[in-house]
């Protein structure tokens, strides 16, 4: 569907590998740690991809510069918030705010750049916690579209939280260069410097795809909430949420290694979802879960969140409702970009894996994969970027090899961000297939032209170097 290519990073020569035996395949891991290669899966480098890109071929705007970070008046106190403050599913005219705490009422304070300054917005007084007397969730509206606020709580004390940055969303028409973050995987490597180094760049939005917390083996609501509270006051994620606003689905663990809603108690299921909705800000979307969603930041980019473990069962990969929502949703975005978040990859595998854990992605689920692809291909929607998690290595590759379906649609593999990093990438020859396959832990910055029509994708490591990058043509 979308032609693409890649630009070499001037980085390391890749180490000398060993050919990946069956064992390695079972093990389920890939990757390669080093620079860039070429890759023009269609022979004709730079060329546009097919269909009506609306692409102008002339660079988008920069976003308009924001103020030196904004100081709330008083004490900041990270023994009263441990938890800084989050924002997150940012809208053009709102957010949902959330802050840990021991004890209430708050107060809130949100002002707004103007200028080379900050002018108070809005302030609530007397918020209060949620049921379980920890959280407190505001969903601001009436916000400017594309605009910088800054927002902070303040205890009964007087205490104040560090103060939180966010950007809202593009209004409906808005059209700019946009740079966003992602990845996925966070258990262990704290305290997870690579979320530290995204927090210096206020970006528009920041992707969680999925095993934020490794949750495995809990049993009640209380197990759940433990493992978000640490995850929540780890430095790195502090850091994440106070320079931008988040976009999070989730994984497997989450909940449990490899579960499905099939063998897992419905009880444990409500619980673990219930703790993911209370850490991470974000809205309910239109059906099933309540995970799957989509946000538009006008006419550059529409992400569709999509809940890829809670609707398995009776041969599905996702619900009926939720295919048939993504396949909409895609089909009349006016979007230049739409960027799938995906926590398991679609990628076909087969090259590196054989069969093996195909049960757990979508090549376990071919109906459900085909239609979807067969949909972007049919339908020649320009612009569409799989972006995923789970694997704890990154990459990026076509969906299908040459002569595939999706030969011409790319997915990017964000993370790990924390999690062990994954044996087999390090032991990875190559494939056509994959342009890119790394070692390392890292984040993921995407940096989108809509005028160029163009998605620069840049790994970067938890010293800030760059791992990779490479510039796609969608």
């Amino acid at each position: 569907m979308s032609d693409w290519s890649a630009e070499r990073s001037g980085l390391a020569s890749r180490r000398a590998v060993l050919q990946m035996g069956a064992a390695l395949a079972a093990v389920g891991c890939v990757g390669g740690e080093d620079g860039a290669k070429d890759s023009d899966p269609e022979g004709d480098s730079g060329a546009d991809g097919g269909g009506d890109t609306g692409a102008s071929l002339e660079p988008a705007p920069e976003r308009s510069p924001e103020p030196a970070p904004w100081e709330p008046p008083g004490v900041v106190d990270e023994r009263t918030f441990p938890y800084g403050i989050q924002t997150g599913d940012a809208l053009p005219d709102g957010v949902v705010v959330s802050v840990r705490s021991f004890g209430a009422p708050f107060s809130l304070t949100l002002v707004r750049a103007e200028g080379d300054g900050w002018v108070e917005d809005q302030v609530f007084t007397d918020i209060g916690h949620d049921e379980n007397g920890e959280v407190a969730q505001v969903v601001l509206s009436g916000l400017r579209p594309d605009t910088a606020y800054s927002v902070a709580m303040q205890s009964a004390g007087g205490f104040w939280t560090r103060p939180g940055r966010f950007r809202t969303a593009l209004a409906a028409d808005g059209w700019r260069i946009l740079r966003l973050g992602a990845t996925s995987c966070l258990g262990g490597n704290e305290p997870w410097r690579a979320l530290s180094v995204a927090a210096t760049e206020a970006l528009d939005a920041f992707l969680l795809l999925g095993d934020t917390v490794y949750a495995d083996g809990s049993v009640d609501l209380e197990d759940y909430r433990l493992f978000w509270k640490q995850a929540a006051q780890t430095r790195g994620m502090v850091e994440l949420s106070a320079s931008t606003s988040l976009i999070a689905t989730w994984d497997d663990h989450e909940v449990d290694n490899n579960w499905s809603p099939e063998t897992l108690p419905p009880e444990t299921f409500q619980d673990a979802l219930t703790a993911f909705r209370e850490a991470l800000p974000q809205r309910r979307g239109p059906g099933g879960t309540g995970v799957w969603r989509s946000f538009t930041w006008g006419k550059t980019l529409e992400i569709f969140v999509l809940d890829c473990r809670g609707e398995r069962g009776e041969g599905r990969y996702i619900s009926e409702e939720q295919l048939q929502w993504l396949q909409d949703g895609l089909s009349a975005s006016e979007a230049r970009f739409k960027f799938i978040m995906n926590s398991v990859p679609i990628t076909d595998l087969s090259a590196i894996f054989g069969a093996a854990g195909a049960s757990d992605r979508w090549q376990g689920y071919p109906e459900q994969r085909e239609r979807v692809l067969r949909h972007i291909e049919d339908n020649a929607i320009a612009g569409v970027l799989w972006v995923t998690g789970d694997v704890h290595y990154p990459q990026v590759g076509q969906v299908d090899p040459v002569g595939g379906t999706a030969a011409r649609q790319v997915e990017v593999f964000t993370g790990p961000g924390g999690s062990f990093l994954n044996v087999a990438a390090s032991l990875f020859v190559g494939d056509p297939q994959y342009s890119w396959v790394g070692y390392a832990w890292n984040w993921c910055r995407f940096t989108l032209d809509p005028g160029l029509g163009t998605v620069l994708v840049q790994f970067v490591g938890d010293d800030g170097g760059l791992l990779y990058e490479t510039t796609l043509r969608l």
